[in-house]
């Protein structure tokens, strides 16, 4: 029942920390909640249902990544750079509106109804592993998921562009002041978190369903985690997204009747103790 229990709840936080590390990247360096991330998500879900149907489900998880890195190209040069003086909450309402808009082409394209996508085949069933009968698709969802996080921490942490993402995010006059662009960083970091929402987007068709309604559930639930984890802290993000997904994933079997209310007195918990999140803030912590 716990090796069970464990096991969900990496398979919900793989999901979640490919999203809220995006959410957590572009805050870190652009001081801005995307709250269009949900959207971008949901986009991400429909174009590899879309895929899918026509090229199969891996031919979906190589291009979406790629239409929605391109989505983020656009996002900074159209919102985001024409926006950068005007306060935070403005640019914070604008990405609100754009999320809305295009949550609503997608409801008017595809329409109210839910879809549902196959696993391939390869991924299909379930395999034993210690004594626990588990799906294939899951422990795919699980790799996918930790091997984010790892291949994002040996990216800010080894590469020279990781390096500058750091330094912009600490003290953005002095990184400037050392010749790094910062507006170059912020179109990778964007196209990197708009293709993260694509990833988590095709991986969520198979293992919970392709709705109208995810991007709010998920844009809420990426935003528990972004404050609980210290906003702007890819560390915080990750060990945030792990707490949530074992604590979604146990309320809903042991207080299935508030199982809607535990994230939210998890967040209230969290800030009574650590006001500032677990995390120390910013990107790279």
């Amino acid at each position: 029942m716990i090796a069970l229990l464990i096991a969900n709840s990496l398979a919900l936080a793989s999901l979640l920390i490919m999203l809220s590390s995006g959410l957590a990247l572009i805050y870190g360096l652009r001081d801005v909640i995307n709250f269009g991330h949900g959207a971008i998500y949901m986009l991400g879900a429909y174009l590899g249902y879309t895929i899918a149907l026509v090229g199969g489900f891996w031919l979906a998880l190589l291009l979406v990544p790629i239409l929605l890195a391109l989505l983020g190209i656009a996002f900074e040069y159209l919102a985001l750079r024409p926006l950068q003086r005007r306060s935070h909450i403005e640019v914070a309402l604008v990405t609100l509106g754009l999320g809305i808009i295009l949550g609503q082409i997608i409801i008017y394209i595809y329409g109210g109804e839910a879809r549902s996508v196959d696993a391939p085949k390869i991924l299909s069933g379930s395999v034993t592993v210690l004594h626990l009968s588990y799906p294939v698709y899951r422990l795919f969802l699980i790799v996918m998921g930790l091997g984010s996080c790892v291949l994002l921490a040996l990216w800010l942490r080894y590469t020279s562009s990781g390096l500058y993402v750091r330094a912009v995010s600490q003290d953005p006059s002095v990184a400037r002041m050392m010749g790094i662009n910062a507006d170059r960083l912020s179109l990778l970091v964007t196209s990197l978190s708009t293709a993260f929402a694509g990833i988590a987007g095709v991986l969520a068709g198979p293992y919970l369903s392709v709705d109208p309604g995810m991007d709010v559930v998920m844009i809420v639930n990426c935003l528990i985690i972004v404050v609980i984890g210290g906003t702007g802290s890819i560390g915080g993000a990750i060990i945030a997204a792990l707490l949530f997904g074992f604590v979604q994933v146990a309320g809903s079997v042991f207080l299935p009747n508030l199982a809607a209310l535990v994230p939210y007195i998890l967040l209230m918990v969290v800030l009574l103790i650590a006001p500032g999140g677990i995390g120390r803030g910013r990107v790279l912590n």
